[in-house]
């Protein structure tokens, strides 16, 4: 496992984190039935195989089952005695169906975020966190005070470094004038590449690492769907552009010639587009959703994947 320095911070991560909202109810918002009981001896299984095979950067939010996400993974830890080995990022600022007024669905308010990350220390079982990031922009709060609460924060001990999600450019630049920044977490894969015309030359530019998630495109890149196998009918991802009837037959011959590829150099499909968009200049880490030991152990092995220059570039220009 290769290892970066994110952005301008201290912390080392590993270039393939783990994010947790692919585990079981952990998706944004969504809340787990009142009968069901988590095991907690695979979520520890995945954790503990996660660290093992050299992953120390684990990414969840609030947000993922309405806290259930944050719960999990901070079970774990303590159950396992690893939290001084993992590096914990959450995050801050979507508001829930039923907190939203007048439309607005996001809060980085100073009193907002202070009394949320109260909430997340306590489901993480911890005293601090490693990266507190804003979510989304919120357009009705001035970031000069968001930004005082993320000072408060780093003052009582409660946060090691601030960072953001989903910031444009010009959102970013208005950040970076209160303070450091040392993340942004964008989507970023294959198929999905909107950051490179502008967003992630900036933030290379500003040393501010980028995160990059759905690195798999939803599944879209993993080598599992095609023409005869595609998500159920009534499955979320349906929703999301990847899988949108208009774009399925480009991807599904992306996904053919990514299957060749990977066969050609033994690595598997979802290896091949981690490996790529972790040779992206700007991207330090990526972060695909495992929610089994199996699955921690192939998207680990990516970190050690470098790609010949003729696939990078084959793959530069689909």
């Amino acid at each position: 496992m290769k290892y970066r320095q994110l952005g301008s911070s201290d912390l080392q991560v590993s270039v393939i984190g783990v994010g947790n909202m692919s585990w079981p109810y952990c998706r944004f918002s969504v809340t787990a039935p009142k009968d069901f009981v988590a095991n907690p001896e695979e979520i520890c299984q995945t954790v503990s195989s996660t660290l093992d095979a050299g992953i120390n950067l684990f990414d969840t939010a609030e947000g993922y089952g309405r806290g259930f996400a944050e719960t999990l993974l901070g079970q774990a830890l303590k159950t396992l005695g690893k939290r001084k080995d993992a590096i914990v990022v959450t995050k801050v600022g979507p508001l829930f169906d039923e907190e939203i007024v007048n439309g607005r669905d996001t809060n980085l308010s100073a009193k907002h975020i202070l009394a949320r990350c109260e909430g997340s220390l306590q489901r993480l079982q911890t005293d601090y966190i490693d990266l507190y990031l804003a979510h989304r922009p919120d357009p009705a709060t001035p970031i000069e005070e968001t930004m005082s609460a993320v000072a408060e924060l780093k003052r009582q001990g409660k946060i090691r470094h601030f960072g953001v999600s989903n910031f444009n450019v010009t959102e970013l630049a208005a950040v970076l004038k209160h303070g450091p920044v040392v993340a942004n977490q964008l989507s970023y894969n294959l198929v999905g590449r909107g950051i490179d015309a502008e967003l992630r030359p900036f933030c290379t530019g500003e040393n501010v690492g980028i995160m990059a998630y759905s690195p798999l495109g939803k599944g879209i890149l993993s080598g599992k769907y095609d023409e005869n196998h595609l998500p159920p009918d009534d499955d979320y991802r349906h929703t999301k552009y990847y899988f949108a009837k208009e774009n399925l037959p480009k991807y599904f011959a992306l996904g053919r010639r990514c299957r060749e590829l990977a066969a050609q150099l033994n690595i598997t499909v979802s290896q091949l587009a981690l490996a790529w968009c972790l040779a992206q200049p700007g991207v330090t880490v990526v972060l695909p959703g495992s929610r089994t030991p199996e699955q921690a152990r192939e998207s680990a092995g990516a970190g050690d994947i470098v790609l010949p220059e003729a696939v990078l570039a084959e793959l530069n220009q689909t």
